[in-house]
């Protein structure tokens, strides 16, 4: 089990018997520390950990402990989560403000305490039964285990086919492996087995409105500080966009590093340099690196990522990623910062409109839902097609629920090829009464963020990468969630608190760029045309899959319709995954 994952940390491997019966691995990646004093599993006292992410407020928390007259023989994070636990208990992951997935075997109370931090930036994947418990980062190491079972779990092949969805709730694709939710815990014994529970629920707090900008750029700039705690070299992925920049330029407000690599990958369909030149220009100690991927590349990737992945490469996108872990792997990086999870509270995605127009008009606010409305008109050059479609939307937004929504999306936006099996498998119940800040919600924990976080976790750890997210400090996020809808979006932009936060230190073409492209690539079209062909050529395996309906629209496709095409790389994807990569690899 170890073994197969060993990318994820190749400087160190280590082992721990701390009972009969009770077993812990690690591979360690070293990042803070890196003297042998950092060795997992780590014990003291009465209690053994394997730990993977970090702890970015760990000096804070040692200086605490101190006071207490704990002593310290290393200078880890590791070390302090086992001595907050000696000190606090379970609740000592509520001090924490970082990424983990970790288990704490605890021999005074014969029981294995783990945790997973608030939001799923590390993963926590197990198996269990009656008799014993199996748990990993990736799901190709309990493959290993003798309690595994290839068995497709067929609710998420669905949700990931229909929706591109890689990951829901505690499901995989596999039937007898779950994940650890995001904010929970996890304590295990043989005599009462497994208890899960949630240790943090995000909900609005009440913040001085006339001060959230000026919070907005404490609280993030505070989470760049944090966040840029290592013993190794940082660098950060670049896209040219919002994200991306503010937390580039950030780092050099507040640092003015020399020589720090930015890492951007390009195509000719998407070619973001142009906006990314913008902060090379305004900061020119970046040292920038580019590449476009091509030919045999693009294959190689899809490839290496289907069994990396341990599910379906559901999007093109993901391989951009890839690409740029690979890239900053080969420049020596073990560290990069990403813009990740902006978008879903501070309601970058386009549709995120729908829901802030539907909040203004269940509000009465019909001046803000006019005002707005015309103001995107000029920002983004709206003409009357594309103002009805919003209008429809407005209105399906403000009288449906999340659920009905995603329902009708999940059944009808694309082919149904599952025929009578494609029944809703989800729950998008409500998580406050504004639909906007009820959105964010789901964004955050039910759609589209747990699957950039699983994607974003098997590209770095494939290079040995620690990919770092600043944008989800929980602090940061509990702001702006809890602020109102026009601190989001207001006079025809998207992220309005972050553009006025950080005007100063961003380039304005960046502060106030209207569109949004993100890492995009010409996969589902150009790829699967041509490199990735063959994808389309491939039997159809997947027993649940129509094959008169795959063999229709993949005609219709081969003929230049592409309408359906994000839907065609995700059959053809999960198809190959399923051929291929579903069943355990030798090691």
């Amino acid at each position: 089990m170890i073994q197969a994952q060993h990318h994820r940390g190749p400087d160190d491997r280590g082992y721990a018997n701390p009972a009969p019966g009770v077993w812990l691995g690690h591979n360690r990646l070293a990042i803070i520390d890196l003297s042998s004093d950092g060795h997992q599993p780590m014990s003291r006292a009465h209690f053994t950990i394997t730990f993977n992410g970090e702890i970015y407020n760990y000096l804070e928390i040692k200086q605490e402990l101190l006071s207490h007259g704990y002593k310290f023989t290393t200078s880890s994070d590791t070390e302090v989560i086992l001595l907050s636990y000696a000190h606090w208990g379970e609740r000592c992951v509520e001090k924490f403000r970082g990424m983990w997935a970790f288990a704490i075997w605890d021999d005074r109370r014969k029981m294995l305490f783990c945790s997973r931090d608030r939001f799923g930036i590390k993963p926590f994947h197990f198996i269990a039964n009656k008799d014993c418990l199996y748990f990993a980062s990736e799901i190709k190491a309990l493959k290993i285990s003798r309690i595994f079972s290839d068995e497709i779990n067929q609710h998420q092949l669905m949700r990931d086919v229909q929706l591109g969805w890689s990951v829901y709730s505690d499901e995989t694709h596999y039937k007898v492996v779950k994940q650890l939710k995001p904010g929970h815990n996890l304590v295990y014994s043989q005599q009462e087995g497994i208890n899960i529970y949630s240790y943090y629920t995000l909900q609005k707090k009440e913040f001085a409105v006339t001060e959230a900008t000026e919070l907005f750029r404490q609280y993030f700039f505070e989470s760049i500080r944090l966040h840029m705690r290592a013993d190794v070299e940082i660098g950060s992925t670049f896209s040219g966009g919002l994200d991306s920049s503010a937390v580039v330029c950030a780092v050099h407000y507040l640092y003015q590093p020399k020589g720090f690599k930015t890492f951007t990958v390009w195509y000719e369909e998407a070619d973001e340099r142009v906006h990314a030149s913008k902060v090379w220009q305004a900061y020119p100690s970046i040292i920038p690196y580019t590449l476009k991927p091509d030919g045999e590349e693009i294959v190689h990737a899809f490839v290496q990522a289907s069994h990396q992945y341990d599910a379906p490469v559901s999007g093109s996108s993901y391989l951009s990623q890839y690409f740029v872990m690979r890239l900053a792997h080969q420049k020596g990086i073990k560290v990069l910062l990403d813009g990740q999870g902006s978008d879903e509270y501070l309601m970058g995605y386009p549709h995120s409109l729908y829901r802030f127009f539907a909040t203004a008009i269940k509000a009465g606010r019909l001046h803000l839902f006019l005002a707005e409305l015309n103001n995107f008109r000029k920002t983004q050059g709206w003409g009357g097609k594309k103002i009805l479609d919003l209008l429809v939307k407005t209105l399906l937004s403000t009288f449906l629920s999340e659920q009905v929504l995603y329902s009708l999306e999940y059944k009808h936006f694309y082919p149904n090829a599952f025929g009578k099996h494609l029944k809703t498998n989800f729950n998008m119940s409500s998580s406050d009464a504004e639909p906007l800040r009820n959105f964010s919600w789901h964004l955050l924990y039910s759609t589209i963020l747990q699957t950039l976080l699983f994607h974003e976790d098997r590209n770095s750890m494939a290079f040995s990468i620690e990919a770092r997210v600043p944008f989800l400090d929980h602090k940061l996020v509990e702001l702006v969630y809890s602020l109102p809808a026009d601190f989001k979006i207001r006079d025809g932009y998207t992220k309005y608190i972050l553009r006025k936060a950080l005007a100063d230190i961003m380039p304005p073409e960046i502060t106030w760029r209207a569109d949004k492209m993100g890492f995009v690539t010409p996969g589902e079209i150009k790829w699967l045309r041509n490199q990735l062909i063959w994808l389309l050529n491939e039997p159809m395996n997947i027993p649940q899959i129509d094959q008169k309906i795959w063999r229709k629209e993949k005609k219709k496709f081969l003929q230049g319709h592409n309408h359906h095409a994000r839907w065609i790389w995700r059959v053809a994807s999960a198809n190959y995954w399923y051929t291929y990569c579903r069943k355990p690899a030798v090691v």
